[in-house]
């Protein structure tokens, strides 16, 4: 098996594992720098958009960028508006 195939597998292993990052690495005996490396490589590669969910139902977003990140949308708003 060719190297990037392997690490796609390895990321979404750790992905359905709903383990941390660095508890997913740190079990299966995964340099924690290399994982992102290599995550980043693929990302940029595949020119992949991260995964941005909206719930309408409690007006909440959640955001999956090697962590999860979930904030209402009110101060989503007041975070962006600070950044400009």
């Amino acid at each position: 098996m060719r190297g990037k195939e392997k690490w796609r597998e390895v990321i979404e292993a750790q992905k359905q594992s709903d383990l941390t990052i660095k508890k997913y690495c740190n079990d299966n005996h995964i340099c924690i720098s290399s994982f992102y490396k290599q995550k980043t490589l693929i990302l940029e590669e595949e020119n992949t958009f991260l995964p941005v969910i909206i719930d309408k139902s409690n007006d909440v977003i959640d955001f999956d960028i090697d962590h999860h990140i979930s904030c209402s949308k009110q101060n989503l708003k007041i975070l962006l508006e600070n950044l400009l």
